[in-house]
């Protein structure tokens, strides 16, 4: 499928999210980085001696995030490194939406594209940076195989190339972005053998069942509910309250036992996602716009996913893609929010990796839903 959008409103889109880019990583290396440090502070000439100290392990997630930059910042000084990574990040977005972009509500989707922190964490030299782009290569894969089937030898070379970086930054992300490459290509078929004949109840039931035994598997297995987890649990925490100059740091979090790890998942979910908690910006005021925009970025994510949910309800064919997609991304989740309860700032930053996954793709498949929609609509209009 292919619905072109005037020239016109198409290159609007590619200069706005250009802008936009480049006004984020200008913003961030002028004024947010006066407030706290950006990413891991890759720098070109401390390559060398980082390579030695990883012992020239190269597939190592820093050490190979620091070749990359190592590689452009030798082309491009100071900030415009991250800077032409960020401009790269604007054209992937502006490809992939590029052809439904008439599908969507243009001030829904500038409020997802311009949240002040996702336009500063795309825009700084990061890990997030580097997921950021194969995440949306990935996605704009996966859309159009779902909805077009356009097969493309040279889009799944580069998709590819992206897992394989997903895999090496944030292997915990690795999961949901192979979930949905694997039941792009797969939905087809599964569609033909079950899809059509399973209601959304039995689906319910379906992934109830299957969390019951993964739970099952799991505590019969010698290294879950076990010591490891707990030490797993008390590394996160080591990782966020060793640096003692942390002012944002929670240090008042019960985190001794598993019971802490499922208690606290009540709460640290929906706060990693917001970040300041309200009583934290009361004490310190200048976290109220990172609370604010937490909190909208939040009920986005919330009601994107309650439209997948209506989306798959209403539409057997997307029910197979969309369902296992919710599933491993709670779970990835859940496994992860350790990560986002310790320290607010961190949080923000972190989440920025889930971007293209939480925003940008539902809102792929729901304006390729409704392109098709529309299609199919106007087919029958014409044929009458």
């Amino acid at each position: 499928m292919r619905i072109l959008i005037p020239n016109k409103s198409s290159r609007g889109l590619l200069i706005g999210l250009i802008t936009a880019h480049v006004f984020g990583t200008l913003i961030a290396y002028t004024v947010y980085i006066n407030f706290t440090t950006l990413g891991d502070g890759y720098r070109p000439e401390e390559y060398q001696s980082i390579k030695e100290l990883y012992d020239g392990e190269f597939f190592i997630s820093t050490l190979f995030v620091w070749f990359i930059y190592y590689v452009i910042g030798n082309l491009l000084p100071f900030f415009l490194a991250p800077m032409f990574l960020g401009i790269i990040i604007a054209i992937l977005i502006w490809h992939a939406f590029r052809d439904v972009y008439i599908h969507l509500g243009r001030k829904f989707f500038w409020v997802c594209n311009l949240f002040p922190h996702f336009l500063i964490w795309s825009g700084v030299s990061s890990k997030e940076q580097i997921v950021i782009i194969c995440g949306v290569i990935i996605i704009s894969f996966v859309a159009r195989r779902l909805f077009s089937g356009r097969k493309s030898n040279v889009s799944l070379f580069f998709t590819i190339i992206a897992l394989g970086v997903v895999f090496i930054v944030r292997p915990n992300y690795f999961v949901i972005y192979f979930t949905i490459f694997i039941t792009a290509f797969s939905a087809p078929l599964i569609n033909s053998i079950i899809s059509e004949r399973l209601s959304i109840g039995v689906w319910f039931v379906t992934f109830i069942l299957l969390i019951s035994l993964l739970t099952i598997v799991l505590s019969l297995h010698e290294t879950f509910f076990s010591s490891d987890v707990v030490n797993w649990m008390m590394g996160v925490q080591y990782s966020f309250l060793a640096y003692e100059d942390a002012g944002s740091n929670r240090t008042d979090i019960q985190w001794n036992d598993l019971y802490d790890f499922f208690y606290n998942s009540l709460w640290g979910i929906p706060q990693g996602f917001v970040g300041p908690t309200f009583k934290e910006i009361l004490s310190k005021p200048i976290q109220a716009p990172a609370f604010l925009e937490g909190v909208v970025y939040f009920t986005i994510t919330l009601y994107l996913l309650y439209r997948l949910i209506q989306l798959a309800k209403s539409s057997r064919s997307l029910r197979v893609h969309i369902l296992p997609f919710i599933f491993v991304g709670f779970c990835i989740i859940f496994a992860s929010y350790p990560y986002l309860i310790f320290n607010p700032g961190s949080a923000i930053r972190y989440k920025q990796a889930l971007h293209p996954l939480l925003i940008f793709y539902p809102l792929l498949i729901l304006a390729y839903s409704r392109a098709n929609n529309f299609r199919n609509i106007k087919g029958e209009t014409d044929r009458r």
